[in-house]
């Protein structure tokens, strides 16, 4: 059963899920990081600084319930 309240973090920068304990990046799934939400916001925040409006999020999260759901079907 997954946790509700457990997000990734997704680096549109670097195409990549940010790893657990923010420390680089995975390119799987099974390798990200699991963070409370507040976490996964916070990381998100610190990224908006600098951002240009014409560019896309440069990290966003993503519900784990919802990343579980995509990959299982």
């Amino acid at each position: 059963m997954v946790e509700n309240n457990i997000y990734l973090t997704w680096s549109d920068e670097h195409r990549r899920w940010w790893e657990p304990g923010r420390h680089g990046y995975a390119k799987r799934i099974a390798d990200s990081g699991r963070y409370k939400e507040a976490q996964a916001l916070e990381i998100c925040t610190k990224a908006m600084f600098g951002r240009r409006g014409d560019h896309p999020l440069p990290e966003m999260t993503v519900p784990l319930k919802r990343v579980t759901f995509a990959v299982e079907g």
